[in-house]
Order: structure tokens, then sequence, then C-alpha cells
């Protein structure tokens, strides 16, 4: 079911706004051609126009044409110093940019039925998968403070956007509930959503967890089978090791 997967990782690529993204998801947006103008200005009888200085002054399709925006790099340092003035001016858990014991990974029990996939790390899948769609996906990423400022709208934006991308059309998303909660004591989210895809309604439980690192859990099911009782207690057992 690959609208499925691709859901999955949604999540992820909307946390990958610091410089370390999950392999997974590194699908570069390219940016869409612009429209050639008209190669030259013509003059009243039809020849090119040459004034004086002509070559100093941009052209019509120069003036309307937005230069591409480049990509600016930042340092750790100063993208961390930004982002605690960030949680400062709003308020929020500043804790991420603070040392934080390192931790070993993420530990969570897996509802009855599940194993893992043969052919993707991470993801786990029912006995009967495909016919049972339900999915669980786990990804470990490098810490990412600025994880923390992200919002429901900004959310909502994101994942519209990749859905556009990957579909080529618009996919309305249903946020049912988004969470700022703490596990073992690190900052993280709790997300449930819901979409439509191929007639078919996806319903994801995501559970984002910002601490040394960045650890992802996404809980998947389909209208057809409800194991929501059954994600709700596997991500009850959610546990950083720290070491």
């Amino acid at each position: 079911m690959r609208f499925l997967l691709l859901g999955v990782w949604l999540m992820i690529s909307i946390s990958g706004c610091g410089k370390d993204a999950a392999k997974e998801v590194t699908a570069p947006i390219e940016s869409e051609a612009q429209e050639p103008g008209a190669e030259n200005a013509t003059g009243s009888e039809g020849e090119a126009a040459a004034e004086p200085g002509a070559e100093n002054v941009a052209t019509p399709e120069e003036e309307g044409t937005e230069a591409a925006p480049e990509d600016i790099a930042i340092d750790e340092e100063t993208k961390e110093e930004l982002t605690t003035q960030l949680l400062q001016e709003n308020e929020l858990d500043t804790s991420v940019v603070e040392n934080m014991k390192a931790t070993r990974g993420c530990t969570f029990a897996l509802p009855e039925g599940f194993t893992e996939a043969e052919d993707i790390p991470g993801m786990y899948v029912t006995k009967r998968y495909p016919i049972d769609a339900s999915t669980i996906y786990y990804v470990e990423m490098e810490k990412d403070i600025s994880l923390q400022l992200m919002t429901e709208e900004t959310f909502l934006t994101q994942i519209q956007r990749n859905f556009k991308e990957i579909y080529g059309t618009d996919v309305a998303v249903e946020l049912k509930s988004y969470e700022k909660i703490e596990i073992d004591g690190y900052p993280a989210f709790r997300i449930l959503c819901s979409y439509v895809v191929d007639e078919v309604e996806i319903t994801q439980l995501e559970y984002v967890i910002n601490a040394d690192k960045s650890y992802v859990i996404t809980y998947s099911q389909t209208d057809e089978y409800d194991r929501m009782e059954e994600f709700e207690e596997s991500a009850s057992t959610i546990h950083l090791e720290s070491e």
C-alpha cells in the first residue's frame, strides 16, 4: 500500500527543518521552470531598440522576474541562538537547547501480531499485510532543536504540500488532535490526523520526541481495521533509554 508508506514519512520530512533529515524522505522538490519572456524588445519599426547605456538597464523580462533565493548556510551555533530566541519569545520549552543526557534509543512494545518488515528497516506490519495494511514505523534522526517550533498550522501546511507533490492533487487532512507532551522528561508531540487517498481513509497517530536525537513513531491504520486501542497501549510504553 504505497500511500500508507508515504503517509508515514510525511511527519519525518516536516521534522527535517534542521540540517539532518531521514534519508527515507530525501526527495528533492524541483522548482518550476519560469516561462521564457520575449528575447528582444522592439522599436516602432520592428527593429531591436538600442539606446545608449542599454546594456546596463534591466529588460522588462528581467524586471518582472525575481531572482531565485539562494540557500543560506547557517552554522549550528547561530541556528541554536536564533532558535532559542524564538522559543523564549513564544514562551515555549527551551530544554531542547540545554545539555541533555545522551540517549541510546527509543523502545516501545509492539501490539500482538506485528513483525518487522523485511524490506523496510523500522517498519512493522501485521501478519496479514497488505490485506490488513496497519503499520508502525520508527525512525531515529539527529537532534533538531528547531523542531520544537512546529505548530498545528505549520504541520498542516507542510503535510498537505507534501501530499500535493506526491499525488499531484490536493488531499484534505483532518487534524484531530495536536498535543505538546513530555516523554521521560523530554518535550514531545502527539499528533492524530486522518486523510483519504484512493477512497481509503487512513488514520495516523504520531509521536515525535525531541531529545539529544529526534525520535518519530507513527502508527497507521485504514478504515477497514480499527487498531487505535492497541496503538494507544503501545504508545504508553514508549521509553527513552539513557546511556
